[in-house]
């Protein structure tokens, strides 16, 4: 049986973030047990899901919130930090997030058979929007929200997200809205 990992990089991102947003004391107590995550390796779905679980409870917030608040910490520390040739081919957020699923998400499955990034389908709305299906056995649903949340404050754009489907509410997959102003 194949078992589906996180990336890294993901696990690396969430210590940054439980430092910058809680304190060195709240990393060290989530963190505790944890082994020194690498980037260029994939670790176990559930050690993600229960560094979350122990970080909800020591925060207090809502799984929701705090996933938002890392995604748009992950964007605007963690990726633009370390990938800015990225953001750089792209005037946009909405350009940008028109490139992530291909060049972006295929490097990793290749990269790392077992991290298994989401399914992104995004496509154009109009001039200013963008629909994003998203699918993930995770239904981390609520940190692509702080992702996009976080590109555009790269960007420094402000942006709308409208969440039209959720996997947590019955839906097959999550649709969002996202316009940009």
């Amino acid at each position: 049986m194949i078992t589906h990992e996180v990336h890294g990089l993901i696990f690396v991102s969430f210590r940054d973030f439980l430092t910058f947003e809680h304190g060195a004391a709240t990393e060290r107590e989530i963190m505790a047990d944890e082994p020194r995550y690498l980037v260029s390796e994939a670790y176990a779905d559930a050690r993600f899901m229960a560094i979350v679980e122990r970080a909800c409870i020591d925060s207090g917030l809502s799984r929701e919130d705090l996933l938002r608040d890392f995604g748009a910490f992950t964007a605007t520390n963690t990726f633009a930090r370390l990938y800015p040739a990225l953001f750089d081919l792209s005037s946009t957020a909405r350009a940008f997030l028109l490139t992530v699923e291909t060049p972006i998400h295929e490097v990793v499955r290749v990269a790392l058979p077992n991290a298994l990034p989401p399914r992104l389908k995004v496509s154009e709305i109009g001039e200013h929007g963008l629909e994003i299906v998203y699918s993930s056995p995770r239904r981390l649903c609520a940190m692509l929200r702080g992702l996009v949340e976080g590109t555009a404050r790269v960007y420094d754009e402000s942006v709308q997200i409208e969440e039209r489907t959720c996997m947590e509410h019955g839906g097959k997959a999550c649709t969002f809205e996202v316009l940009f102003a």
